[in-house]
């Protein structure tokens, strides 16, 4: 198969790696064309994009011009977008004759390249059934029904994640501020919450950047707030949390790697 990535940031990169090891002929367009250096796809222009177009750039804004100039026989929207912009690039898709699937990712960069990433499907019901082989080779998928649902899962997913290592981190913080932090992850370990401690204690306090932005958690709340606000819904936890990582970007925190946020004091670590 013939699959064009198009943005290729740590997520698009390691999908250029996995989808060239499966096999298939990959192509790749970057707005800095320097980060296409040592990828295994061949250098196109979103104008010579051919297959499937699998798109990864950042923001709404971003996908909606890439959108209105790629070619392809499909795209997969693989980036966390927000409903509203995943269903106006269906639409404008769909006005040029090009068949759209939204695709978000659960998991990281090494997920994608290892194949254990999971793929929340939704769109176009003939070409979802055409990619359903794809999926099985990338990894697993749950597939919905329309794009939107796709969409709104991936926003739901993420809005919990990042709210509950926001808190982790305050909590944890408070243990840290006694002394006890050993005894507080000695107490999760008995608990429910032992693998949330396993997988992201050491990260909190951890000077790793990590594979995604505090920036980009914050523009994923927002998307998050947008979604719940169309069917009337508050929000009012995951609202108080988007304020958080807010904040934290005004006060030049938002390359650090988010689930330091609720270790953050004042804009210093």
């Amino acid at each position: 198969m013939e699959i064009t990535v198009a943005g290729t940031g740590r997520m698009g990169s390691a999908f250029v790696k996995r989808a060239a090891a499966l096999g298939h002929a990959v192509y790749a367009w970057n707005r800095t064309r320097e980060r296409l250096a040592g990828l295994p796809a061949k250098p196109v222009s979103l104008e010579e994009a051919r297959g499937l177009v699998a798109v990864f750039v950042a923001d709404d804004e971003a996908m909606l011009e890439v959108v209105d100039k790629l070619r392809g026989d499909a795209v997969v929207l693989m980036g966390t977008y927000s409903v509203e912009a995943t269903a106006d690039a269906v639409r404008r898709l769909a006005a040029r004759g090009i068949p759209a699937v939204s695709s978000p990712i659960v998991g990281g960069p090494g997920n994608v390249e290892r194949g254990d990433a999971i793929y929340l499907v939704g769109g176009d019901r003939r070409k979802v059934e055409e990619l359903a082989p794809l999926y099985s080779q990338l990894g697993k998928a749950l597939f919905l029904g329309s794009a939107e649902e796709a969409a709104a899962l991936k926003l739901a997913y993420n809005a919990l994640l990042i709210g509950v290592v926001a808190v982790l981190g305050e909590a944890a913080s408070l243990a840290k501020a006694y002394g006890i932090l050993d005894k507080y992850r000695d107490l999760l370990s008995m608990t429910v919450f032992k693998d949330i401690g396993a997988a992201y204690l050491d990260r909190i306090f951890s000077a790793s950047q990590g594979t995604f932005a505090l920036k980009h958690a914050a523009k994923d709340l927002r998307y998050a707030a947008l979604a719940a606000s169309r069917r009337g819904l508050p929000l009012s936890a995951i609202s108080a949390v988007k304020s958080l990582y807010e904040v934290l970007t005004a006060l030049g925190r938002g390359d650090d790697y988010y689930v330091r946020a609720g270790a953050l004091e004042g804009g210093s670590a």
